[in-house]
C-alpha cells in the first residue's frame, strides 16, 4: 500500500466517523458543553463528535473553560 492510498483511506475513515451521530451516553455533557459555549464546532453547525480531536482543538475548549469562555 503507497503512502498516497493510506492517506485517502484515512481521510475517507475520519470523514465518515465525522459525520456519525453522537453516541446517547454523552448527551447531558454535550448539551451542557454547548449551551455553555464551550463547544462551538466548526462554524457551519457541524460538531463533529465522533472526529478525533487535535491538541490544538482541546486547548481551545481548555481555555474556553477556564476562560469561562
Amino acid at each position: 500500500m503507497t503512502q498516497e492510498r493510506f492517506n485517502e483511506l484515512m481521510t475517507n475513515y475520519l470523514t465518515e466517523l465525522a459525520a456519525k451521530d453522537p453516541s446517547t451516553w454523552s448527551a447531558d455533557a454535550r448539551t451542557w458543553a454547548e449551551s455553555n459555549g464551550y463547544i462551538k464546532g466548526d462554524g457551519k453547525g457541524h460538531t463533529m463528535y465522533k472526529k478525533f480531536m487535535t491538541r490544538e482543538e482541546m486547548i481551545q475548549v481548555l481555555y474556553r473553560i477556564m476562560n469561562d469562555k
